[in-house]
């Protein structure tokens, strides 16, 4: 069987939209959990909200996902290098819907803004000139099956069709998918550690691989 690589329309991001947030997740566990906090209803909360609404660093209108006749298989979620600040800014305004709504109080936002300042300082600066890879995720059970590479290699052939000079992504250096990126050519650029998340909460070091074009 063959993987099939598509655009989340809407349509297709709602069918599969219980998978997403696990996903997230999985590619830094430790990294969302220091962020949200204790509140897991929290962090599914913002994750489900911001993948169905457009134009943010979670949406669906960011990402692909990969099938294997027609059984879901993985997501990727990326963008072009010039959207990404304003992509990442795009998320607060639907923490403050949460508030609103009563599904988050006003304290643990504040407490989630300033870990989520912190954490920043994990990540290098994004270029103009790239396409940057927030999420790439499989399910367990469909390890092992070319969804992962097939989802990269998809956003590989964007970026050189776009004219960008390389595909830039971070990653826990535990991650077992850094075996992965290496062998598709990418290479680490920076490690980086952030005293309090890394030493006081054990977070892994961060790195910031890339693939030139």
């Amino acid at each position: 069987m063959s993987i099939d690589i598509l655009a989340a329309d809407k349509a297709l991001a709602a069918r599969h939209a219980a998978h997403i947030p696990d996903l997230v997740r999985a590619t830094g566990p430790q990294s969302y959990d220091y962020i949200f906090g204790p509140r897991a209803d929290v962090y599914d909360a913002f994750i489900e909200t911001a993948w169905m609404a457009p134009g943010n660093f979670f949406s669906h209108t960011q990402s692909t996902i990969a099938l294997e006749d027609g059984a879901f298989r993985g997501v990727l979620i990326g963008h072009d290098g010039p959207a990404h600040y304003r992509l990442k800014d795009a998320l607060w305004p639907l923490l403050d819907g949460l508030v609103q709504k009563g599904e988050v109080e006003a304290a643990h936002l504040v407490a989630l803004a300033e870990r989520a300042d912190i954490a920043s300082y994990m990540n290098p600066h994004v270029p103009e000139d790239c396409h940057y890879i927030i999420v790439v995720s499989v399910p367990p059970a469909a390890r092992g099956r070319g969804a992962g590479k097939a989802l990269i290699e998809n956003a590989i052939a964007h970026a050189r069709g776009e004219g960008f000079r390389s595909v830039h992504l971070d990653v826990m250096s535990d991650n077992p998918a850094v075996g992965l990126y290496r062998a598709m050519g990418f290479q680490p650029m920076a490690e980086t550690i952030t005293p309090i998340p890394c030493r006081q909460h054990g977070l892994a070091m961060e790195l910031r691989m890339v693939l030139p074009l």
